[in-house]
Parts: C-alpha cells; sequence; structure tokens
C-alpha cells in the first residue's frame, strides 16, 4: 500500500496535463497495476530516452517516450493512442504529476523505486508535491537516512530506494552488499573500491554503505560498533 507523501512543491503544473489524466481505464491501470519502471539497465542503459517497464505478470516492454512507442501487444494495435506502460514512465520520474483523483492507497508501491525521477502529484491550489512511498507512514528525512531528496545525485537516490542490506565483513573497512537481484558485492571503504561493476566514481553500493555508516546502522570501518 502507498502511503507517504513529502513535502509541498509549488511549481505550477499544465492544465493539459490534468486534462490527459483523466480517469480512463488505461489511466487507472497505469496509476494501480504492479509494474516497474526502470532506466539506465539492460536495454534501456545509457538511452535517457528508453524505459524498461516490467508489469505484474513478468512481462518486459521497452517504452520510447521519444518514438512516443512500446512493445507491448495492445500498443501496436492502437498506435495513435497511450498505452498503459507509456502512461506509467512519466508518472513514475515525475514528468506528469499523478491526479488529484487518485486515493494514495490505491496507488503501486513500486513508483519511481528504479528511476532517477521523482513522482508529483498534483494539488487543490494548482501545484504539484513529491510523494514518497514506504511501507508505514510518513517519514520525516531528517529522522530517516534512507529518505530521498531533491538534491540528491541519481546513484544516491538509488542507494536510498533500492532493497539492499549492508553488513559489516572485516576490518578494516570492509562490508558486504547483498542486492535485491541477490548479487553480493564487496566494498572498502577505505580503499573506496566496490566489486560491482559499475564504473563511477562512487557507485550505488558505496553510496549505501557510507549512508548505513553515517546513521550508525552498521559497526564502523575499525570493526567496533557505532556507539563503543
Amino acid at each position: 500500500m502507498a502511503t507517504a507523501e513529502s513535502s509541498s512543491d509549488t511549481a505550477s503544473i499544465d492544465e493539459s496535463e490534468i486534462a490527459e489524466a483523466s480517469t480512463n481505464s488505461r489511466t487507472v491501470s497505469a496509476l494501480t497495476e504492479v509494474m516497474t519502471v526502470m532506466d539506465s539497465v539492460g536495454r534501456a542503459r545509457n538511452a535517457d530516452d528508453l524505459f524498461l517497464v516490467n508489469s505484474g505478470s513478468g512481462s518486459e516492454y521497452l517504452v520510447d517516450t521519444r518514438t512516443e512507442s512500446c512493445e507491448c501487444p495492445w500498443k501496436q494495435y492502437n498506435p495513435g493512442k497511450e498505452c498503459k506502460h507509456q502512461k506509467r514512465v512519466p508518472f513514475a520520474t515525475g514528468e506528469r504529476p499523478i491526479p488529484q483523483w487518485v486515493d494514495d492507497d490505491a496507488l503501486d508501491d513500486q513508483f519511481g523505486l528504479h528511476v532517477d525521477g521523482e513522482p508529483r502529484k498534483a494539488v487543490a491550489d494548482g501545484g504539484v508535491m513529491q510523494v514518497r512511498f514506504n511501507d508505514g507512514g510518513v517519514t520525516d528525512p531528517k529522522e530517516d537516512p534512507l529518505a530521498v531528496t531533491s538534491e540528491d545525485e541519481p546513484r544516491t537516490k538509488r542507494a536510498k530506494r533500492e532493497d539492499m542490506d549492508a553488513s559489516f565483513l572485516a576490518k578494516p573497512g570492509r562490508y558486504e552488499v547483498h542486492s535485491a537481484s541477490d548479487s553480493r558485492y564487496e566494498v572498502d571503504v577505505l580503499e573506496e573500491t566496490c566489486s560491482c561493476p559499475d564504473t563511477a566514481e562512487r557507485c550505488k553500493h558505496r553510496r549505501r554503505v557510507e549512508i548505513e555508516i553515517e546513521a550508525k546502522r552498521v559497526p564502523r570501518p575499525d570493526g567496533k560498533l557505532p556507539d563503543a
């Protein structure tokens, strides 16, 4: 169940965006059905206009926002209309605000978990607010070290959002990160390295370990407990 929402954003929205998101079956499906939108992975890697959408049935479709195309069968028979996968992408990335009429409890929990954008929702005053999803309730970013902020870099957002378990491995400064894909990577905070294939200066696994250390959720690099 989707529950929490973040602080208000007073940026104005285009009235046409709300009109396009009027109540219809494809919009409702795009908002409520279980789907995962991913960028920078697989066939969507290093392509700003490409997104992979995994449906609840296990099917995967490539959505191209530049050519306004989707691989799903429905789109092939309705080339002039947006399918639910195409609609889901801008809702997930925040390019299109979630309509005000949508019940938060009906929204799919997977919104925005694997993309760089931040989902937004239209509000009564004509503005938008960012939406954050969790399993419990409203979370104060000051209290939750994994709360995403607008200032976070894309890899930091992934480090916070994705389901990872960081644990102390050995001193000095070696940690293991168990990812949602069931992969395990070794992070050395002193050597500033990670065994994952990401060539970035600071991958999401290193960032997650640094966050966990800073929040005192794992032992310090010297192996001692945070409060020792």
